[in-house]
C-alpha cells in the first residue's frame, strides 16, 4: 500500500514539487547556476518526477521502467554538465531539495508514520541516481584523460617537413615500447605525407640510449627504407656513442651524426639541393 500512496501522491504534487523545486534552485546560487538550471531543467522536460513517482510502484515492470528511465535521463543530460566541469556535488545537491520538499508537504506532516518508509524508499532512489552521476563523470573524466593523453603522445613524436623530401622528428625524453611503436606509425604516415626521401631523426633530446632504445630507433630506421626512404639519426653525443659501444649495440646500418646542421647538410646533397649565401 505505501509504494501505491507514494506514486500516488509524487504523480499527484509533480506540478506543486517541480514549482518548489525551481523556486529553492534559484537561492541557492552558485557559479554554477546557469549549467544547473539548464540540467534541472532538461531532466524535468525528459520527465524526472514522472520516472521518481513510478520508482514507488508496486509493478514491477513499472518500478524497472522508472530506474530505465532515470538512467537514460542521466546518460542524455549530465554530459552536458561535464562539459563545463561542473563539480558533481553540485549536479547532484539539487536532489536533495526534492527530499526536504516531501517531507515538509502538509499531507506527510499529517502521516508521520509514511516519513520513515517513504525516506527509506527515497534514499534508494537518490541512491541509485547519484550512483549513475557519479559513473558518467568517472567514464567522461576518463575519456578526457585518454583524449589528452593521446594529443600528449602525438605531439611527442612529430614528424616536421623542412624542405621538400627532407623531414625531421625531433624526440625528447625517454622511449617506451608505446611511444616507440607511435613514433614508427608517425614516421611512416609521414614520410609517405610529404614524401620523403630522407628522414632525419633527432635523439639530442633523449637523455638515455640503452639498447632497447636503440632498437627501437633501428627498427624505425628499417621501416622508414621499407618505403624507400632514408634515415639519418642526428644528435649522437659523445657519452652516448660510448654507451653504445659498451653495450655492443651496432648501428651501421644507419648513417649517424652528431648535429642537426651535419644531418641536413647531408640530406641537402642526398636530394639535389644545397643552401648558397646571397652576397
Amino acid at each position: 500500500m505505501f509504494r501505491k500512496n507514494s506514486q500516488q501522491f509524487i504523480h499527484t504534487h509533480k506540478d506543486e514539487i517541480e514549482k518548489l523545486w525551481k523556486e529553492r534552485r534559484i537561492t541557492a546560487s552558485s557559479s554554477y547556476d546557469h549549467a544547473i538550471e539548464t540540467f534541472i531543467t532538461c531532466m524535468i522536460h525528459d520527465g524526472f518526477l514522472g520516472y521518481f513517482a513510478d520508482f514507488f510502484s508496486k509493478e514491477e515492470e513499472v518500478h524497472k521502467g522508472a530506474i530505465v528511465g532515470i538512467e537514460q535521463a542521466c546518460y542524455r543530460h549530465v554530459p552536458q554538465c561535464t562539459e563545463v566541469d561542473v563539480p558533481v556535488s553540485a549536479v547532484v545537491q539539487p536532489f536533495y531539495l526534492i527530499r526536504d520538499i516531501l517531507l515538509e508537504t502538509e499531507e506527510i506532516q499529517q502521516h508521520p508514520t509514511f516519513i520513515l518508509p517513504l525516506m527509506k524508499e527515497v534514499e534508494q532512489f537518490f541512491f541509485r541516481l547519484i550512483s549513475v552521476i557519479h559513473d558518467i563523470y568517472a567514464s567522461t573524466w576518463k575519456n578526457k584523460l585518454l583524449a589528452q593523453r593521446s594529443a600528449m603522445m602525438e605531439l611527442s613524436a612529430p614528424l616536421i617537413p623542412l624542405f621538400e623530401n627532407i623531414t625531421v622528428m625531433p624526440i625528447v625524453g625517454a622511449i617506451d615500447t608505446e611511444r616507440a611503436q607511435l613514433i614508427t606509425q608517425n614516421l611512416l604516415y609521414g614520410a609517405i605525407k610529404y614524401e620523403s626521401k630522407v628522414v632525419l631523426i633527432d635523439i639530442t633530446g633523449v637523455a638515455e640510449v640503452n639498447t632497447m632504445v636503440a632498437q627501437h630507433i633501428i627498427k624505425a630506421a628499417e621501416a622508414i627504407h621499407l618505403i624507400g626512404a632514408e634515415c639519418i639519426v642526428v644528435g649522437i653525443r659523445p657519452e652516448i656513442a660510448q654507451t653504445m659501444i659498451s653495450l655492443g649495440i651496432d648501428m651501421d646500418m644507419l648513417t649517424t651524426l652528431s648535429s642537426m646542421s651535419q644531418g641536413l647538410r647531408v640530406a641537402l646533397e642526398k636530394t639535389g639541393k644545397e643552401i648558397r649565401e646571397i652576397n
